[in-house]
């Protein structure tokens, strides 16, 4: 009697991207001369520090691709859950 051979399951690297609403505090040093000016000049700059809580995140979409490439293996909508 042949003995079958088990192939073990190939595993592989996934690059996994989360769209997310997450709690952050985004800090922004603008030199400026009123408090309304300061806010007119944080639009398009990049800010100085961002302090996240990752906790309250709530993801709304996920999406699985090969590592390394554009090819999507798994989209999942995870908004209303």
């Amino acid at each position: 009697m042949a003995e079958k051979k088990i192939k073990p399951v190939e595993k592989k690297y996934y690059e996994v991207k989360v769209e997310c609403t997450l709690p952050a505090t985004v800090t922004y040093r603008i030199l400026a001369e009123t408090p309304e000016q300061a806010l007119d000049l944080i639009k398009g700059k990049q800010p100085n520090g961002v302090k996240h809580r990752l906790a309250g995140r709530k993801d709304i979409k996920v999406m699985v691709y090969d590592s390394g490439s554009t090819i999507v293996r798994l989209v999942k909508n995870l908004l209303g859950r």
